[in-house]
């Protein structure tokens, strides 16, 4: 749990995140979904403990580097971490936001905003998981969700959501009909093959395309041979 640009910024895995923000540029339209400001992307994988918020968290800042107004929502509601990198707790959150009972067409922006809190980092907000809830994925699937995301939409330019894994639930499925890219996070030596394939098959199924999958902990030693290792070479002198 550590954002590298305060304790690793000219480390191999620093230059890897900024190196996905910049296909993630390139690749992305010039409007997010349905004409919206914000671009949106869903970072999953296909089982836990494979490092898909760590993923999150560090392409947040990065994209937050180009000042850019950028909002990182923990949507794991039932084992998300995410509290625990920006040094907060998991309270007022989405799940609680969502159980909120008052009618959806109602929502104020700043109601919305009692969720959502500012972090440390310039141009980042956060929105944890909230308080556990009993029925995640029927609150992902109600129209409440949908309202929030369109309001969210016109207030920033990136939103990152961290999704649960794909095997552990259904919630990325939904997450992802919100999603202008779809990110697979997979770990290197602990992931097992057939359950990443089997876990892009399902969304495949839902008519979801994954746009990219980033092999995480690979080690640096691996890295050597490529061109990857001059880069981060490349104007070091320490």
């Amino acid at each position: 749990n550590r954002l590298l640009a305060y304790i690793d910024h000219n480390s191999l895995s620093y230059e890897a995140i900024k190196s996905l923000r910049t296909h993630l540029i390139f690749g992305m339209p010039t409007e997010g979904k349905s004409g919206h400001r914000a671009k949106v992307i869903l970072i999953s994988g296909e089982s836990p403990g494979v490092g898909k918020s760590f993923i999150s968290a560090n392409l947040t800042e990065v994209f937050a580097q180009l000042d850019k107004k950028v909002l990182i929502i923990d949507a794991d509601m039932r084992l998300g971490e995410l509290h625990k990198m920006f040094n907060t707790d998991f309270n007022n959150g989405l799940a609680d936001y969502l159980a909120n009972k008052d009618d959806a067409s109602q929502v104020s922006t700043h109601k919305i905003s009692d969720f959502i809190h500012p972090t440390s980092m310039d141009h980042i907000d956060f929105m944890p998981r909230g308080k556990y809830p009993t029925n995640p994925s029927s609150l992902l699937t109600g129209e409440r969700f949908e309202k929030l995301m369109q309001q969210l939409n016109e207030h920033y330019d990136y939103i990152v959501i961290d999704s649960p894994p794909i095997l552990a639930a259904s919630d990325a499925i939904i997450l992802s009909q919100y999603a202008d890219k779809v990110l697979m996070v997979t770990r290197h030596n602990k992931s097992i093959e057939g359950q990443l394939v089997y876990a892009i098959k399902q969304l495949t199924k839902a008519n979801i395309q994954v746009d990219g999958i980033v092999l995480n902990d690979v080690q640096s030693g691996m890295m050597n041979k490529y061109s990857y290792h001059y880069s981060y070479a490349y104007g070091n002198n320490k």
